[in-house]
């Protein structure tokens, strides 16, 4: 769930996707559903219908970012990475 109590899965696409980008993040689906449902930021996705959650690392020089496509019944998680810049100073 998101923090608007929308659904949200890691399905088969969302696998195979990060198996494909960032296998080593497979091993962190906790972190990755972590982000949905706790998100430090959250921002509109450039493409309509999806959101951006972001969520800080315990380093605290590394955010992981996770999109979500709300189009379809479940939301699901489109991609996920890692980034060092915080997504607060883009806006």
């Amino acid at each position: 769930m998101d923090p608007d109590g929308r659904r949200v899965v890691f399905d088969v696409a969302s696998h195979l996707h990060v198996a494909l980008r960032r296998p080593w993040l497979l091993d962190h689906l906790d972190a990755v559903m972590a982000t949905v449902s706790e998100p430090d930021w959250r921002q509109p996705d450039p493409r309509p219908g999806r959101e951006r959650f972001y969520r800080q690392h315990l380093d605290l020089k590394r955010w992981m970012r996770v999109v979500v496509d709300f189009g379809d019944e479940p939301a699901w998680v489109v991609t996920v990475t890692i980034q060092h810049h915080d997504p607060m100073e883009q806006q």
